[in-house]
């Protein structure tokens, strides 16, 4: 591989890299490029911002991704562990405080492709996004800033929606992730992003990590921070009262969501929220 260099029209030299989250729009992006820019996808480096907390089964999908594609991913460690950083700033991430990103994926993220590609102030790097055009409006907020990354959306540029996604993962072969059968996105196991619901869900698939989130969130509270969650700490939202609650709120939000697109209201639309803060979702992680 050339450093996934491709000169432009005015002699630039253009690098092209697409970060890979383990989820769906991402994924399917690389086996559109694949299948529709053969000269990018000759040249492009695919990178997966390794936050050493994913889901088992974002690890396995990666690994299938390779084979699928038959090109390597580049995997970048943080440079200072999750656990480090957290006894560094002393409370745990937040929606209004997500350092998680910044220093577990970003500043690798940046680290990287200015150390392989930009070093010397040459070049300018075209960073594919998975955004659809069904979600146009989140390709505003994903914005780097400076003049060597240039954000590419492919999806938008060709009026693919989810539903065109789901086609792309079907006709490949490579389908869903495992988690989809009980989570609906990549990133870390204790994402503050997690709705209540997926909380349940993730003690009822992965105990373990669980009980580890539980061990961060414990850490923090007992010195007057806050948990993952605004309405419970994790002990006790597993307790059998408060989890047969959180089961029939998450029904009835289901059940709307289901009225509205019997009504076809638009996706964004039929977000329905249990203190997950999920409206605010990290792009960089779930993509």
């Amino acid at each position: 591989m050339d450093n996934g260099e491709i000169k432009g029209e005015t002699g630039t030299k253009e690098y092209h890299v697409l970060s890979l989250s383990g989820g769906k729009d991402s994924t399917a992006l690389a086996f559109f490029i694949r299948d529709n820019m053969p000269e990018v996808h000759e040249q492009i480096e695919y990178v997966f911002c390794d936050t050493e907390h994913e889901l088992p089964e974002t690890y396995e999908y990666l690994d299938k991704i390779e084979v699928f594609l038959d090109k390597p991913i580049e995997r970048l460690k943080p440079y200072k562990s999750f656990e480090h950083l957290l006894e560094m700033h002393n409370y745990l991430p937040s929606p209004h405080r997500r350092w998680c990103t910044i220093e577990l994926k970003t500043k690798p993220f940046r680290k990287y492709v200015y150390d392989k590609f930009s070093k010397n102030g040459e070049g300018v790097i075209n960073l594919y996004i998975g955004i659809r055009s069904d979600e146009m409006s989140r390709a505003a907020f994903n914005k780097y800033g400076d003049n060597y990354i240039q954000e590419v959306y492919p999806f938008v540029d060709s009026g693919i929606n989810k539903k065109d996604v789901m086609d792309i993962l079907e006709k490949s072969g490579i389908g869903l992730p495992d988690y989809y059968s009980w989570i609906d996105r990549s990133g870390c196991y204790f994402c503050f992003f997690k709705s209540k619901m997926k909380w349940i869900n993730l003690y009822e698939n992965h105990p373990d990590l669980y009980e580890k989130a539980i061990k961060l969130e414990s850490s923090k509270i007992k010195d007057g921070g806050f948990g993952w969650n605004i309405d419970f700490t994790l002990k006790d939202m597993i307790k059998p009262e408060n989890a047969k609650k959180i089961r029939e709120n998450y029904e009835k939000l289901q059940a709307k969501r289901a009225e509205k697109r019997a009504l076809n209201m638009p996706e964004n639309s039929l977000f329905e929220y249990d203190s997950g803060f999920e409206e605010n979702k990290c792009l960089f992680c779930h993509i």
